[in-house]
């Protein structure tokens, strides 16, 4: 079965879901149909010129950015001005162009963890900020013996059934259900208009809000019945997802070797540093691309920070709380996941060709 916009959007959706986005963030589809064929996807940081025009010279269908191209609708097509040329050059390419920005910082495994990875931090970290909360439910449901198994297993797929390092969690009891279908219905079990009771099996999965619509669709594809009860309530845990990421570094290091390293880890052509270099650095914390807030480190006794880029009033406050800074560059902190998200979708779809690309896109560099 040929694959399709919309079966690479569901896994891009599952890699960083579209509500860990910030606020109003144009994250997703920018241009093309859900419905097209795909056979080559490019990855890029931007949809510039010199991309777009790549991806159709290597007869590409889809181009995955983490910026988005278009934050604003355009006023016209006038292909003098830089941002009609692009779209101009999309719509002729017939080229699909998908979005995941905020949502890839936030995400489990996005930018900022492949960053702190990067740093030599540690597995036990916690956002910077707070962007959006997952609450947890416990969906119930009713089958026939033969049928639970293949439930569950559906469910646990979907994203039901995780306890903190174990998956494919779940409980099940046995006992009697009772049903009287209308004259219309065909029930699974039984006749139609007859009081009937059959043996069921009730089975429990815990999942996070995140994952409702998908295990629902799940539950409804897979079970026998025409119409599966179930029931789903809310529970007091929920997981919170944010940007950037605090945590303790492996080893012990000082600023000035922190700083080459992310140097040379992330290939950008020149960092800036907000220290001494022989600063001992124990506590970390880094931020991809723009944005950073300096209150957001206030009072967590940093020895130093790792992101994009910083203003000068920034290093100000940060010189204030007695924290270094290492920034790298937007460009070099954000395309370290490019590699990652390319063996994501390579993985998905083995049929795919999947290439990234670092070039026509912004680049700075220092003398």
């Amino acid at each position: 079965m040929a694959t399709t916009v919309r079966d690479v959007i569901g896994i891009l959706e599952t890699i960083a879901p579209p509500w860990m986005r910030h606020g109003d963030d144009p994250t997703g589809l920018h241009a093309g149909h859900p419905d097209w064929k795909v056979r080559k996807i490019l990855l890029a940081l931007d949809a510039t010129l010199p991309v777009v025009r790549e991806a159709k010279k290597r007869g590409c269908q889809m181009l995955v950015t983490h910026h988005p191209r278009f934050y604003r609708p355009l006023a016209n097509l006038d292909e003098s001005e830089p941002m009609g040329a692009v779209a101009a050059e999309i719509a002729r390419a017939r080229l699909a162009v998908y979005c995941a920005h905020t949502n890839l910082d936030v995400a489990p495994g996005g930018i900022n963890d492949i960053l702190a990875d990067l740093a030599g931090m540690r597995e036990e970290r916690k956002p910077l900020l707070s962007v959006a909360d997952d609450r947890m439910l416990k969906l119930v449901t009713f089958a026939p013996e033969e049928h639970v198994e293949t439930i569950r297993a559906v469910l646990c797929k979907t994203g039901a059934g995780v306890i903190g390092n174990y998956t494919d969690c779940s409980f099940r009891t046995s006992g009697r259900g009772t049903f009287r279908g209308s004259d219309t219905t065909r029930p699974f079990l039984g006749k139609a208009g007859r009081l009937e009771e059959v043996k069921e099996w009730r089975l429990e999965v815990l999942l996070p809000e995140s994952c409702q619509a998908a295990v629902l669709r799940a539950l409804t594809e897979s079970h026998p019945y025409e119409e599966p009860a179930c029931d789903i309530y809310p529970l007091l845990d929920k997981k919170t997802y944010g940007q950037g990421r605090q945590g303790l570094l492996k080893r012990p290091t000082k600023l000035g070797l922190l700083a080459r390293k992310m140097k040379k880890a992330t290939s950008s052509p020149g960092v800036l540093v907000l220290g001494n270099r022989e600063r001992p650095v124990r506590t970390v914390a880094v931020w991809s691309g723009a944005g950073f807030q300096t209150d957001c480190v206030k009072g967590l006794g940093l020895d130093a920070v790792i992101l994009g880029e910083i203003d000068y009033h920034g290093c100000e406050v940060l010189q204030q709380f007695n924290t270094g800074c290492i920034a790298l560059g937007h460009a070099p902190c954000e395309e370290v996941v490019l590699p990652w998200l390319a063996e994501k979708l390579s993985n998905a779809f083995s049929g795919i060709s999947v290439a990234v690309t670092t070039e026509g896109i912004v680049k700075m560099w220092s003398l």
